[in-house]
């Protein structure tokens, strides 16, 4: 049990590593970045200068200000100006230790913006008063394409449509504008859900909110939970509400058979249970905030000798 509540160092810094990778940027990727726009026509340096000052500024304000559209945001922005480093100098005479900064810096912001403990800070910015809501896993099938798809899709689209119009390619880039607003919505909406899977921990008990695999969120008053705790190797009688996400499970037992409507890929199916699975993103802090909450928080054996 002490191997899963280990605190790490990262994590008592929460947000601060985002933040400060994300101010340093400039400093370090701009001077790339400009020398790849050398040799560009004026209207194409003013777009690609105003695009990037323009995401840098929103990626600012959502470390500044933590919330669960602001972690999906900058998750779609950071990774970006590592994209945007590669397509600048990617036919650009650049020096060395130039690249390599501008290497080193997107690639730590990039990196960062997805550390559990960033989207734990931002996914709990935007709990109400005594709430504490903690990010559960993303679905293992989408890491493996969907995801990436989807926003490499989003990002090309949103940066070639205004290149295009600066370039004088008038129908293209009206074209290309018009498919990234609509890409933009529908994949920002479907990358936001991902964003609002949670555990909330309220006074009242602990809520599984997750509308990915659930019609409605669940319920659980304290007094209705037997026990909460690492899922055992071969859960019996449990419904697993992970989408099969990667990570150490976590299994939460209630005292009575609960009735849940679940998602069933496009279907929607009532069934009951008393056992549920979830794979947080950070256990150990989950594990910590129920037992601070007065939940009976156990590993597999003791559960299994009791019961």
């Amino acid at each position: 049990m002490a191997s899963v509540t280990a605190r790490l160092p990262l994590d008592r810094l929460g947000i601060w590593p985002a933040r400060i990778s994300w101010l340093v940027l400039p400093v370090f990727a701009g001077p790339a970045v400009s020398a790849g726009l050398d040799g560009r026509s004026s209207a194409i340096q003013v777009s690609a200068e105003v695009m990037t000052w323009s995401a840098w500024f929103v990626g600012l304000l959502c470390v500044l200000a933590p919330s669960t559209v602001s972690l999906t945001v900058y998750r779609i922005i950071a990774p970006a100006s590592l994209f945007g480093f590669v397509l600048a100098v990617a036919t650009a005479d650049i020096s060395t230790t130039r690249a390599v900064s501008a290497a080193a810096a997107t690639g730590l912001a990039s990196a960062i913006a997805f550390l559990p403990i960033t989207g734990d800070v931002m996914v709990n910015g935007s709990a109400y008063g005594p709430e504490r809501r903690l990010a559960l896993r993303p679905p293992a099938s989408l890491l493996l394409g969907p995801i990436v798809l989807v926003w490499a899709g989003m990002v090309a689209a949103a940066i070639a449509g205004p290149l295009l119009l600066a370039a004088r390619q008038w129908l293209a880039g009206a074209l290309v504008s018009a498919a990234a607003l609509a890409v933009a919505y529908r994949g920002g909406r479907s990358l936001h859900q991902l964003a609002r899977r949670w555990i909330v921990f309220t006074p009242a008990g602990v809520v599984i909110h997750d509308y990915f695999v659930l019609v409605e969120s669940i319920l659980l008053r304290r007094p209705e939970i037997e026990a909460l705790g690492p899922a055992p190797a071969e859960p019996k009688g449990a419904l697993d509400l992970s989408a099969g996400a990667l990570g150490l499970a976590l299994q939460l037992e209630a005292r009575d058979a609960v009735e849940v409507v679940i998602r069933d890929r496009r279907n929607v199916a009532t069934t009951e249970s008393i056992r549920f699975i979830v794979t947080p993103t950070l256990p150990g802090r989950l594990l910590r905030e129920a037992r601070l909450r007065g939940i009976n928080v156990s590993s597999p054996a003791s559960r299994t000798t009791s019961g």
